[in-house]
């Protein structure tokens, strides 16, 4: 996702003003909300990246019904400093910038709206606007940039080819106690992936390189463990990456994801691959370990990009370590301070030129309502 030069911050004052008279409906129409804000200041040990500060907050409204749930989710974030550390390292900050105009700055949009219909208690559908990392690949530490990691490896795989909050639907299935799938399949494009960033362009599907996003993953989850595998297929129009002349081939690509829980002691690994001929990332790893007590909880994670062959100029394998301490200070407000170690990071910038390993300092405080 682009960002903007202007460090504009959209208050959530419009959304804490929302949320004042949505206990009287709650009781009303069964209506729940849950809503957070995130603050985030990172600085680095270089002098060419900007400390800088994001700001976000989101508000998911869910309304049962007889046979399913509606979900609303509003979202709203500031504009990234440009040659912030947040802006440049692209592994940075996930929270960063998730909800911009066509000008690349932040603004308060609608990124979800869908209906889940239950048609039995082993199958539901949900359609709408949806976010596909909502039902693939997910998992209990790697997944959370509000209370967990922040850098975006250590929050999604990194090589899937994920579109933005997109018109789609998934298909769910419980095989067993233990066993389910899910088939997800959506528009290749979603809000952030058109030029235009707004809703009309979700319904243009006549663009040469639009297509469809399709998944299928199993899951296996049984007392403390949790085991994913998934295939996925991106049929939109890509560009070979050693020949530009060669650009109707698709991207796929499948993953595994796998945890862990013994007493206070939680880990994680997810792998994943894409095809190398159209995708720059082509192979990921990455492992999570989590210690949680009654006062604080301690993260430490690794994660490994290896790039395509295929690349015109050669990249070395990027990799990420984040370690954090997650502390509660009361039943809404969480502080995070956290250390990002980049080797090889992935950047774009004219003007500078990064050394090999960049390192964060971070704080992140969290308000959830």
């Amino acid at each position: 996702m682009n960002q903007s030069t202007k460090n504009r911050i959209i208050k959530p004052s419009i959304l804490h003003a929302a949320l004042l008279c949505l206990p009287a409906v709650s009781a009303a129409n069964d209506i729940s909300y849950e809503a957070s804000v995130n603050l985030i200041h990172q600085q680095a040990n270089t002098s060419k990246l900007k400390a800088n500060t994001s700001l976000s907050a989101d508000l998911v409204i869910l309304k049962p019904t007889e046979k399913g749930e509606w979900q609303l989710h509003i979202e709203a974030s500031n504009s990234p400093i440009k040659e912030g550390v947040a802006n440049l390292i692209q592994d940075s900050n996930s929270d960063s910038g998730s909800s911009l105009d066509n000008r690349d700055e932040g603004r308060i949009q609608i990124s979800e709206l869908n209906y889940r219909h239950n048609f039995t208690k082993q199958l539901n559908v949900t359609l709408g606007l949806v976010d596909a990392t909502a039902f693939l690949d997910s998992s209990e530490i790697m997944n959370d940039e509000n209370h967990n990691f922040i850098s975006a490896s250590l929050v999604n795989n990194s090589v899937i080819d994920f579109p933005d909050y997109v018109l789609g639907g998934a298909v769910e299935y419980a095989i067993s106690q233990t066993t389910s799938a899910r088939l997800f399949v959506s528009s290749t494009h979603g809000i952030a992936d058109n030029n235009s960033r707004n809703y009309a362009s979700l319904f243009e599907v006549n663009e040469d390189e639009k297509g469809l996003f399709s998944a299928m993953e199993f899951q296996y989850k049984k007392d403390n463990f949790f085991f994913n595998t998934g295939a996925w297929l991106h049929n939109g129009k890509h560009e070979a990456l050693n020949d530009p002349q060669e650009n109707d081939l698709s991207n796929y690509g499948g993953y595994l994801t796998s945890g862990y829980q013994f007493k206070q002691h939680q880990f994680e690994t997810r792998f994943g691959v894409a095809n190398a001929e159209v995708s720059s990332a082509k192979q990921f790893f990455s492992a999570a370990y989590q210690l949680n007590t009654n006062a604080w909880n301690l993260g430490v994670g690794y994660s490994s990009t290896q790039f395509s062959h295929y690349l015109t100029t050669a990249q070395k394998s990027s990799e990420t370590i984040e370690t954090y301490l997650h502390i509660p200070i009361n039943a809404h407000w969480h502080i995070t301070p956290s250390i990002q170690w980049f080797k090889h990071p992935v950047y774009e910038s004219q003007t500078i030129q990064l050394e090999s390993t960049v390192m964060t300092g971070n704080v992140r405080l969290n308000y959830t309502f």
